[in-house]
């Protein structure tokens, strides 16, 4: 029990020696409120440690070091056994505030990573300090995180703009039957689109092969409501999901039918669809949406062939002969969309 126990503890100390220390020294307010900085100090706090970047310890009022000191607070670090120490600096200026971030090597002038961003007033600190705790220490900058969900209000002035939610729009698509026979169908659709964040709700129609009575394969249109998953918030985010279907098969038959006979045949019945895609520009007024799918019919539809017949010596009867299949295949669209 013992030896599990000390296994135990080893095994603890070296996960948390594996993880950088790092210093987290007073933010420095300039033309600003002081209450504002303990607030800032904490969710900069929270964010890293949601994000697991490193340990970080926050100063107290016994370590003596003064707000923007970078000589104190670099000795302070090495007393508490950090490798590295976080600068931050908040100034006025007019109607907006410039945040400042620095983080250090101990011993170093030079900061390993530093960026800074604009406020419009303290509502944009928290977007601002979620973006500097997922990319401080990375190669990225705070400034080109494009999380969709983590955008100031000064970033609201410009098409960086991400406040759409739901969408309507128009799309090119095309299907690609593979039985009884793998031919191109192309069409088009009307689709709505609403963003949920972590997930993603669509309903859309399309036609596709209009001109049946043409091609003798049938018309295929359908109304289908989906779920997606997106990966992740960014401005380009990629997707999976499924859907069902209600779709409807018709072929327009081309030979003359009398009064009483139908001139089209039908066939209707839900339809499986599972696929993914990619949305370009999310939460902005105008974005893109590219999609493949694979469906499946759970219905049969009706496929046609025209035998002429001689009737006595000189007349000709066209016999219709149908027949029925379960259709599958891909279907791929190419959207855009407006926010509503």
């Amino acid at each position: 029990m013992i030896k599990k126990i000390l296994a135990a503890s080893l095994a603890l100390a070296a996960s948390i020696y594996a993880t950088e220390r790092v210093y987290m020294a007073p933010f420095n307010m300039i033309g600003l409120n002081e209450n504002f900085a303990l607030p800032a100090e904490k969710l900069l706090n929270t964010y890293i440690e949601d994000n697991k970047n490193f340990i970080l310890l926050n100063y107290t009022e016994q370590d003596s070091v003064k707000a923007g000191d970078r000589v104190a607070a670099n000795k302070k670090a090495i007393e508490k056994n950090c490798s590295k120490f976080i600068i931050a600096e908040f100034t006025r200026l007019g109607e907006n505030v410039i945040t400042s971030f620095k983080l250090y090597d101990v011993n170093n002038e030079t900061a390993v990573w530093s960026d800074r961003l604009k406020a419009k007033n303290p509502d944009d600190f928290d977007p601002i300090i979620q973006r500097v705790a997922r990319n401080i220490g990375t190669d990225k900058k705070a400034t080109d995180d494009d999380d969709i969900y983590s955008v100031t209000e000064q970033e609201t002035k410009t098409r960086k703009k991400k406040s759409m939610s739901s969408y309507i729009g128009g799309q090119i698509t095309s299907m690609v039957p593979v039985n009884p026979e793998a031919k191109f169908e192309g069409g088009f659709g009307l689709f709505v689109l609403y963003d949920a964040r972590n997930c993603l709700f669509g309903f859309d129609w399309s036609i596709h092969n209009i001109d049946s009575k043409k091609t003798h394969r049938p018309t295929l249109s359908g109304l289908t409501l989906s779920a997606y998953y997106p990966f992740g918030t960014k401005n380009i985010t990629p997707f999976i999901g499924g859907g069902l279907a209600y779709s409807r098969r018709s072929v327009e038959l081309d030979t003359y039918r009398y009064y009483d006979e139908d001139d089209e045949v039908v066939s209707s019945g839900l339809t499986g669809e599972i696929g993914g895609g990619v949305i370009l520009n999310r939460a902005s007024r105008v974005m893109f949406i590219a999609q493949v799918k694979y469906f499946a019919d759970f219905f049969e539809s009706p496929f046609v062939e025209y035998k002429d017949q001689k009737v006595g010596d000189y007349g000709m009867n066209t016999q219709v002969i149908t027949k029925n299949y379960y259709i599958n295949g891909f279907k791929f669209s190419l959207g855009l969309g407006f926010g509503i």
